[in-house]
């Protein structure tokens, strides 16, 4: 790899103490999947490569899974997994390069796309940052604006775990919000033939329809305007729908112990954490 790997503590990238894995250790912020997917394929160069080099008609779930995981890896795993996790995500991308077949948006014919390009590395990354925190503030409890200010600086990390230059990286969670409104106002996010092409895939059968009821709340999470450029049905009861269940599950994840809400591998990793430095867990 050709640019710098940020040091490791002495187990891993992050410890239980930090926002990066108080948040991400919440098991309900799989439910920001699905909105970081179509997000991602709302970028015209983003979605030419994935229906390009990916077998997304068959591997409908392949995308979201890796993603997952990726984030699981590199949040909860000691150094040598989390880089082991980032690398699959480098040699997955290597290859991933070629032209738009078409114009879409703002994007002429033929303009190139490489996965690799740090831009639309940082798009992709954002995807996830945003989509996690409006889901937890949703689904589980509010963050402060603090808590989001430090889980943001922690995703700083990854970004230069998976390559993208500190400078391409906006500055501070302000700045990164106001990139995020940026591509949601601005035209770079066209949903375009391709885009829909993969999402129909995904939501096809014979996995489709269950995969649609599971990606009921990252539809509904969507800007306005994307989610009716993909086509998705939404309407005032579907609106209420997730509105009941996010405030229902915020009152249920308020009396469950923790140990009930959060990822297994969180639990194991802090564990291996705690044995190896010794620290114990905050009050």
């Amino acid at each position: 790899m050709n640019y710098p790997i940020p040091a490791p503590t002495r187990y891993g990238y992050f410890s239980p103490d930090d926002p990066f894995w108080r948040v991400n250790q919440e098991w309900l912020v799989v439910l920001a999947g699905a909105r970081a997917v179509m997000l991602e394929l709302a970028h015209p160069l983003v979605a030419a490569g994935v229906a390009r080099h990916s077998n997304f008609k068959r591997d409908s779930l392949g995308r979201l899974y890796r993603t997952v995981f990726m984030m699981v890896d590199a949040t909860f795993g000691n150094a040598e997994t989390a880089r082991r996790a980032v690398g699959r995500v480098h040699r997955c991308h290597r290859s991933v390069e070629g032209v738009l077949p078409v114009g879409v948006g703002p994007f002429a014919v033929e303009t190139g796309y490489r996965a690799n390009d740090p831009d639309l590395k940082l798009w992709v990354l954002a995807t996830l940052i945003d989509s996690i925190l409006l889901v937890h503030d949703l689904f589980v409890r509010p963050l402060t604006l603090a808590e989001k200010e430090a889980y943001y600086r922690d995703s700083q990390l990854l970004g230069r775990l998976l390559g993208i230059p500190a400078p391409v990286m906006p500055p501070t969670y302000n700045d990164f919000t106001a990139y995020v409104e940026c591509m949601f106002n601005g035209d770079s996010l066209t949903v375009g033939d391709t885009a829909r092409e993969v999402a129909a895939a995904i939501f096809a059968p014979p996995l489709g329809p269950t995969i649609r009821i599971a990606s009921f709340v990252g539809i509904g999470l969507l800007p306005a305007r994307l989610r009716a450029d993909f086509n998705f049905l939404w309407d005032e009861r579907r609106e209420k729908r997730l509105l009941w269940l996010a405030r229902h599950s915020r009152r249920l994840r308020a009396t469950l112990p923790t140990a009930l809400c959060v990822w297994p591998h969180a639990l194991l990793g802090e564990w291996r954490f705690r044995r190896r430095t010794g620290k114990i867990q905050k009050p």
